[in-house]
């Protein structure tokens, strides 16, 4: 994913760059080169943000997009291409062997003559084995309420729950104490791999607010919510704004 802003200057200085880097050596598939600035134009501050969402798409559906108005190769362009490829057309990205993942470079430049270059790689994780799959995941089980008190009595509502029900799956309650439920203004947390080391820690927890009063038993978060405001700079040509 190149800057590619269509400069007379600019375009072959790349071009030139990115066949030092990698387009000098013969392969069974072209070295494809594009520009998202063909598709949205130059969007300044954000170009490298757009070449950079390009290629997380490349990367992740295997599919490259398009250069759009391409028909006719700058000729300063000409003694780069080689072994690189402008698409014209939606392309499938290169067939890889097995456990190679895909690669997608970007590359960007600031006003100012900086250049940034970028190596993106796909994510391939390992295959959880039966066993592993078995295995709880540590994780953080956060519990609020509107106050201290029902805060102590919603612990002692999941210590019961966790005596009773020793074989809880740990990873759904995790994530529905976090993701379905309120998050109120005072909060507890615990993390904890088994059922038994969750209630054991909630017990003491109860214990040690019921000995102690006047302490806290969880974080009271600020109830005033400030909207934040949007501010919109365009900047120009980069420093004057």
């Amino acid at each position: 994913e190149g800057h590619g802003t269509g400069t007379k200057a600019g375009d072959p200085k790349e071009a030139a760059a990115i066949f030092e880097c990698f387009g000098q050596e013969a392969r069974d598939e072209p070295l494809y080169v594009g520009s998202v600035k063909t598709v949205i134009g130059h969007t300044e501050g954000a170009a490298g943000l757009a070449g950079l969402f390009k290629a997380l798409g490349i990367v992740q559906n295997g599919v490259i997009p398009p250069n759009l108005l391409f028909n006719k190769l700058n000729p300063a362009i000409e003694p780069f291409h080689k072994y690189l490829k402008v698409p014209t057309a939606l392309s499938e990205y290169p067939t890889l062997a097995e456990g190679v993942p895909r690669r997608v470079s970007v590359n960007s430049f600031g006003f100012g003559g900086s250049n940034a270059h970028a190596i993106l790689e796909q994510y391939n994780g390992p295959v959880a084995s039966e066993e592993s799959a078995l295995v709880p995941a540590f994780a953080p089980f956060v519990f609020s309420a509107v106050s201290e008190v029902t805060l102590i009595a919603q612990l002692e509502a999941f210590s019961k729950y966790l005596e009773a029900n020793e074989d809880v799956n740990l990873s759904d309650l995790a994530f529905t104490l976090h993701a379905r439920r309120s998050q109120l203004a005072v909060k507890t947390s615990f993390a904890a791999s088994s059922a038994a080391q969750l209630k054991t820690k909630i017990d003491e927890k109860i214990a040690e607010a019921k000995a102690n009063a006047s302490k806290p038993i969880g974080v009271r978060a600020n109830s005033k919510l400030v909207t934040p405001g949007i501010l919109g700079v365009f900047t120009g040509q980069g420093a004057q704004w």
